[in-house]
């Protein structure tokens, strides 16, 4: 059963000084997962406990001490992970913009098809991590860019980093038999123009998320996130050239908007669908 988006920043953030917020996935709604890049307060107190997981993503210097310690700590770059039950109990000052993830209990266990829990980076000392720094890097890329694939590319690179936070277990190479192929195809075909989640095309294929992109990916030559949009562009061209108006054409293909369809477009085109279609397509 699909999960629902998080709500967000309302039930996330339990401060004394909310911070503004830069950037969120409100309205992609990424299953079971919310996050947002924000500018913290200059100092304020958090005094709380999880029951998500929690990365955050420090991107400036600030200075924290535990509520009834006294005793000031700069914390280091890098990243931090709460688990559900851990409690956050500080008092920061030199507040600057840092970027979180939260994610669901349900979704850990529906991508990792199992019970194991995140392994943790230590929050006590935040780490840094080039693969998570990759993986947030892309999320804030795809928000930017208005997220022309919907939630696919949320949902993608959140199953690659909780795959990547997890405690080992016995490696599974899992394939796509012809039909699971067609099947997951024939949900993009049926449907590329609505909101379409991972989890939905991983269900289509009969494997779970963890591993349906790569396998999706080995059987097609593209991510799922990148077939979606591929139909969504070639369907687009057809439109284009009967003549519909580009707001209807981007409607009628999944965009959100005219500007979306012409950021993708020129993407996968190289051409404006105004260039495309004097051109004769």
């Amino acid at each position: 059963m699909p999960i629902a988006p998080l709500p967000g920043p309302e039930g996330l953030y339990s401060v004394s000084v909310m911070p503004s917020f830069l950037l969120d996935s409100t309205r992609v709604g990424w299953q079971g997962a919310y996050f947002t890049d924000i500018l913290g307060a200059p100092d304020g107190i958090v005094d709380h406990g999880h029951e998500r997981y929690c990365l955050q993503r420090g991107m400036h210097r600030e200075a924290r001490r535990t509520l009834g310690r006294g005793v000031w700590r700069e914390m280091p770059l890098g990243f931090s992970v709460w688990r559900p039950g851990d409690e956050q109990r500080f008092q920061w000052r030199s507040g600057g913009r840092s970027q979180f993830l939260f994610i669901a209990p349900d979704r850990v266990a529906m991508v990792l098809g199992d019970e194991r829990p995140l392994a943790g980076v230590g929050h006590e000392s935040p780490s840094r991590s080039p693969v998570l720094e990759l993986i947030f890097d892309a999320l804030l890329a795809d928000l930017a860019q208005g997220s022309p694939a919907g939630s696919l590319v949320g949902d993608s690179l959140i199953a690659a980093l909780v795959a990547h936070l997890s405690a080992p277990a016995v490696k599974r190479v899992d394939k796509l038999s012809e039909q699971a192929r067609d099947r997951a195809i024939d949900c993009i075909e049926t449907r590329f123009a609505e909101p379409l989640s991972l989890q939905e095309l991983a269900d289509a294929a009969g494997l779970s998320i963890r591993h349906f992109s790569r396998a999706f990916r080995d059987a097609t030559g593209r991510s799922p996130h990148q077939y979606l949009l591929h139909r969504r562009v070639e369907h687009a061209k057809v439109l284009i050239r009967q003549g519909l108006p580009l707001a209807e054409v981007a409607a009628q293909c999944g965009f959100c908007d005219q500007s979306q369809l012409t950021h993708t477009f020129v993407r996968h085109v190289g051409a404006t669908p105004g260039r495309f279609r004097s051109l004769g397509g």
